[in-house]
């Protein structure tokens, strides 16, 4: 776990984003802030305009979840697409892509044992 501080100045980066949901959902989002972690890792927040949910996304690639106490875990991708997109389906407003925001988490969804059987 490690600590973050908001950065000043930087512009919204939305290549983590785009990366890990596609273009066609980023709209549905809106970045919030940077912040640089403990080991310099630069991380941008991005709110889902739907669930009001956060997805933190550092720009090397990994997701991270905000705890208490400005502090940031590492996550699993899955996780963190899970976490914001959790009760999309209820949400106003709907995404404009339903059929994206299935796919992204058909994608991410967790393999059972049962299935690399």
């Amino acid at each position: 776990m490690q600590s973050g501080k908001i950065t000043r100045g930087l512009k919204p980066s939305w290549e983590p984003l785009i990366g890990l949901v596609g273009k066609d959902l980023v709209p549905g989002f809106m970045w919030m802030f940077a912040l640089e972690l403990d080991d310099g890792t630069e991380v941008h927040g991005y709110k889902n305009a739907a669930t009001r949910k956060y997805i933190h996304l550092g720009t090397d690639g990994r997701a991270f979840a905000y705890r208490p106490g400005d502090r940031y875990e590492e996550i699993l991708i899955r996780e963190a697409v899970e976490q914001a997109f959790d009760g999309w389906e209820e949400a106003f407003p709907q995404p404009k892509h339903p059929e994206a925001v299935r796919a992204l988490l058909e994608r991410h969804r967790p393999v059972s044992s049962q299935e690399m059987h």
